[in-house]
């Protein structure tokens, strides 16, 4: 980074934070406007003989008036900004702490601040000649709750464009998580800006007309008040909609982007109802993604396909349920010599490669790989988990799959050429958990699993690496038509098996 771009950078940094500075200015000019106003209000004259309105009020002291409580109050500002003034001139931890202890505790700073300016303004008329009159005391508290108001709808205004400052203070990760601080509720925000600027100046008009003020009396006061009302009502309003608006829409943005699978988190500046609706939102966010991470960990070890169906339409018994359904077991041929021509290492290497090659046909015509065995691997293809079709889409992934298996000799993945056989069997098994209560596994049993696995084994003697027994053609024909050749082997002797099974293999 350039020292132009670290200058720049510093800049705005500054720009943002001391904008705040202004604060003291448009303090001082609500609290004379309405101090006099309210004082025409109350008495029909804008000034007074009390010592109180010749410090906040007087005509004749205006300037006195106005200059004090900007000067108190821009000394105040530039203390309680001062950490960070220091900070962004000289980044230090010691300081970086002030400022956020400072920030986590900015409203109640500023109503210290407005009762500071206030207090001493009493003082001070307490030490002048003459006495306050009540009506100088009802004037004083007309404008520190117009000043309240003020700072409720300037600090929100201020904070929401601290993004560079904010970044500064805090890491991505402090910043999408809830951090201590005072915050005033939403609804009271709204509420002070109304009463301040639109309610206060109504019951000040109506005080003015029923004490029957002339209305030469006060018309540059009224003027002056609903001018300054108005134009902080519709700051108010922006800052209400920078605010909750804006953070809203973002929200919403960032919850499309989280269903489509980005994993995107939100900025959190206050600690207010919007900030825990954020925080919310990102701690969401973390356990979707952490959800995520383990379906793809656990899922490379586990069926996460089984998981899914089991979630999706709740139709498998855990327990155990009988189904129809189609058995796929492949392994290659001469696994063992071939294995001896590699490292431990290199054999992973060249599995993990196999199993890449091959197993897509498997998922894309709707089976479910229930296990890896070394160099074998089991599918299953049933109605309960999405296959209606069962026997012809295990036909259609075994074709992908010798397929595959072309491509994946023809980029000379290992030392040798690869062959592997394919048993396919369609009848009826169990699909249950298998285990103890501390261990257990989603997997299928039953006799069709042990003909589709001793299929498996008879491809070698028939010399073909594709074996579909009679049940499962019976099945698979009528989908599959004329654009799979199905040849007839006879009925074949299986070890383990009295009947002899018709098979075929596939040309």
């Amino acid at each position: 980074m350039t020292k132009a771009t670290d200058k720049a950078a510093e800049k705005k940094k500054m720009d943002e934070f001391f904008r705040i500075l202004s604060v003291p200015l448009i303090l001082a000019v609500v609290n004379s406007v309405f101090f006099r106003m309210a004082m025409a209000a109350l008495t029909g004259h804008p000034g007074g003989n009390g010592s109180l309105v010749r410090i906040n009020a007087g005509t004749e002291a205006f300037g006195a008036d106005f200059g004090f409580a900007f000067g108190i109050m821009t000394l105040l500002v530039y203390l309680w900004g001062r950490p960070a003034h220091l900070y962004i001139k000289n980044p230090d931890e010691k300081l970086k702490n002030k400022i956020r202890l400072r920030l986590g505790n900015i409203y109640r700073d500023a109503f210290l601040m407005i009762v500071i300016v206030q207090g001493l303004n009493l003082v001070i008329s307490a030490l002048l000649p003459g006495k306050i009159q009540p009506a100088e005391f009802a004037a004083a508290a007309v404008a520190f709750m117009a000043q309240a108001a003020l700072v409720v709808v300037y600090i929100d205004a201020h904070l929401s464009k601290q993004k560079y400052l904010m970044e500064a203070l805090y890491s991505p990760a402090e910043l999408s998580t809830l951090r201590p601080g005072f915050s005033l509720p939403i609804y009271l925000r709204i509420s002070t800006l109304i009463a301040g600027f639109a309610i206060l100046p109504f019951l000040l008009i109506y005080t003015a007309f029923v004490n029957r003020v002339p209305w030469d009396s006060f018309s540059s006061e009224l003027v002056m008040m609903l001018f300054i009302s108005a134009a902080l009502l519709l700051n108010g309003i922006s800052s209400i909609y920078s605010g909750i608006q804006v953070p809203l829409d973002g929200l919403i943005t960032k919850m499309k982007r989280v269903a489509g699978g980005e994993y995107v988190k939100t900025r959190i500046y206050f600690s207010d109802e919007i900030a825990n609706l954020k925080a919310g939102f990102n701690e969401m966010v973390d356990g979707l993604k952490e959800r995520e991470e383990l379906q793809d960990t656990f899922g490379k070890y586990l069926s996460i396909e089984i998981a899914r169906e089991l979630i999706k339409n709740k139709k498998v018994n855990l327990g155990g349920e009988d189904m129809e359904a189609a058995v796929m077991f492949c392994d290659i041929r001469n696994f063992t010599p071939l294995s001896e021509k590699l490292a431990a290492s290199e054999l992973v290497d060249f599995l993990n490669s196999y199993f890449h090659y091959i197993t897509p046909p498997i998922t894309a015509n709707k089976g479910v790989i229930n296990k890896f065995m070394g160099d074998a691997v089991m599918a299953i293809y049933t109605p309960l988990l999405g296959s209606e079709d069962y026997a012809a889409d295990a036909v259609r992934a075994a074709l992908g799959m010798r397929k595959a298996l072309a491509e994946f000799n023809a980029f000379k993945k290992s030392p040798g050429i690869v062959d592997f056989g394919i048993g396919i069997h369609a009848g009826k098994l169990v699909g249950g958990n298998i285990g103890t209560a501390f261990r257990l596994e989603y997997t299928f049993i039953g006799d069709t699993v042990n003909i589709a696995a001793r299929l498996e084994s008879r491809t070698k003697d028939f010399k073909t690496d594709i074996l579909v027994s009679g049940p499962a053609v019976e099945r698979a024909r009528a989908s599959l038509g004329g654009r799979v050749v199905f040849e007839s082997l006879g009925n074949a002797a299986l070890k383990g098996k009295r009947e002899a099974v018709e098979i075929y293999k596939v040309a």
